[in-house]
């Protein structure tokens, strides 16, 4: 039985996730992983990677499947409904991606949260999301740099 290397990447990033350093910044990696994984797949894919992505995440936060299965789930429809339109296998086009989908990710969440009764005050959750889009684009920015050298060396040697 051959493991998909998604999966594996999938594993990886949630390792990562939970070191002190990228925690402490707000960087969500699992939701780069979503948006890279959705504008290369079909709407049906992209949905169940953002499913399980956020079940996984959900799971690990001490909850119940809740907001960032249901959130994640619709950025991976997102990404994948939007390289219909915008995408291209350039830096700055997913790194722009990434940026627009970790905003509406941010404001979906806190719309749930706030159905929930469960969202912070307004001023403490605009300071969280800011800081979380921040610095999970630019995260975003480094991962597609070398999403797209590797991806161009591999598909197409004479552009690398």
């Amino acid at each position: 039985m051959r493991i998909p290397k998604e999966t594996l990447w999938l594993f990886i990033l949630f390792f990562v996730q939970q070191l002190p350093l990228v925690a402490d910044w707000g960087v969500d990696l699992p939701l780069i992983f979503v948006v890279l994984t959705g504008v290369r797949s079909g709407v049906s894919q992209a949905a169940a990677w953002g499913f399980m992505t956020g079940m996984i995440q959900d799971l690990l936060s001490s909850g119940g499947i809740g907001i960032n299965t249901i959130s994640k789930t619709f950025v991976g429809l997102a990404a994948s409904l939007l390289k219909m339109h915008v995408y291209r296998e350039r830096v700055l086009t997913q790194t722009f991606l990434i940026m627009g989908l970790s905003i509406f990710h941010e404001i979906f969440s806190y719309l749930l949260m706030r159905w929930d009764d469960e969202a912070p005050r307004a001023e403490d959750a605009l300071g969280i999301c800011v800081r979380s889009v921040l610095f999970t684009t630019l995260t975003g920015l480094v991962v597609c740099v070398f999403v797209v050298r590797f991806r161009r060396r591999r598909f197409d040697p004479a552009t690398a």
